[in-house]
């Protein structure tokens, strides 16, 4: 029974649409109204007054002003200082040896450094896991020493070795 009223419902529906077409064309068309005098005035008033626009100034470009001062100052590794100034910008790092740094300071790309650390740097005494690799591959202990004065060197001796 809903699918026959359904049904019955699509078609009316369908019918109204294939009917207007049909019912508009059978009425006789409607006239524009003509515009009157005073119509025709205000339109040509409107269109005076919209006619070419008046110029606009375009939007001037901003000022570049000069760029800020800068400053920067670093602590060096040995108790001394290092500045500069600069017009862009400025950076700085404290000296800390342990990690290689002696310290320095940078403005507007130039680096001033603090003198180089002593020693032999942070990561040159790096053989002791190689050095322990190879004893206890020959069954031996193993004894590793670094020295950086005045050399930088490192030494691996095999000790105590089961044969």
């Amino acid at each position: 029974m809903k699918k026959m009223v359904l049904g019955l419902s699509l078609f009316v529906a369908a019918l109204g649409f294939v009917m207007s077409p049909a019912m508009v064309t059978a009425s006789p068309p409607q006239a524009v109204p003509a515009l009157s005098a005073a119509d025709h005035a205000f339109l040509a008033s409107l269109a005076v007054a919209i006619g070419t626009p008046a110029p606009v100034p375009a939007a001037k470009r901003p000022r570049i002003g000069a760029k800020s001062a800068c400053t920067a100052s670093a602590n060096c590794w040995n108790g001394g200082t290092v500045d500069c100034s600069g017009s862009g910008s400025c950076s700085a790092a404290d000296g800390n040896c342990s990690w290689g740094e002696p310290g320095h300071v940078t403005c507007d790309g130039a680096t001033t450094w603090c003198s180089s650390c002593p020693g032999c740097g942070p990561y040159w005494c790096n053989g002791e896991s190689s050095c322990a690799a190879n004893c206890n591959n020959l069954g031996c202990d193993y004894d590793y020493t670094c020295s950086d004065y005045p050399s930088c060197s490192d030494n691996c001796r095999c000790t105590r070795c089961v044969y």
